[in-house]
């Protein structure tokens, strides 16, 4: 038993094991530490897209974009949180692409993605200086994420939406 001892003293099973203790503490404590989940962490400048579900009429009902309303989008127009009222970027490219619905077809008892006269898809693509960290992006106080609903205005119009894509200008 003396021979499996270092220096007469201490068994080498029981310094195994404190080295092995040691490494897990140690990649305990890395795991459970918070991560910069963003390599561009700080101020940015950050394009995201924003797809209109909606826009609001003349009589200020809110209801699907009619054909054309993407010409009442100006470029470089300041865009606003319609919330806080806090502008959240400027535009730089609108496109639109026409309307489409599920629709179940008897013939072949299938769904059908068919399109609807007269009304449109808006994206709108804005870039703004944004704050980011390891837990959010910030446009001021408005976070920004893809998938979030977003309300907005401009001069020109007014709008419901969420945000569908998002990018590192810079």
């Amino acid at each position: 038993m003396k021979n499996q001892k270092l220096f007469g003293i201490i068994h080498i099973l029981d310094i195994l094991w404190a080295v092995l203790l040691v490494a897990l503490v140690f990649a305990a404590a890395q795991f459970s530490m918070p991560r910069q989940v963003s390599a561009r962490a700080g101020d940015v400048t950050l394009r995201y897209t924003i797809e209109l579900g909606g826009a609001q009429g003349e009589d200020g009902e809110l209801r699907l974009s009619p054909e054309g309303f993407h010409e009442n989008v100006q470029i470089g127009e300041a865009v606003f949180d319609g919330i806080m009222g806090q502008e959240i970027g400027r535009i730089v490219d609108v496109y639109s692409k026409p309307f489409a619905v599920d629709a179940f077809d008897d013939s072949d008892n299938t769904f059908r993605r068919v399109e609807v006269d007269g009304l449109e898809y808006v994206y709108i693509i804005v870039e703004a200086h944004a704050q980011v960290d390891a837990y959010e992006t910030l446009i001021g106080q408005v976070p920004i994420q893809v998938g979030r609903v977003v309300f907005i205005r401009s001069k020109y119009f007014a709008g419901e939406g969420f945000i569908t894509a998002m990018e590192w200008v810079n």
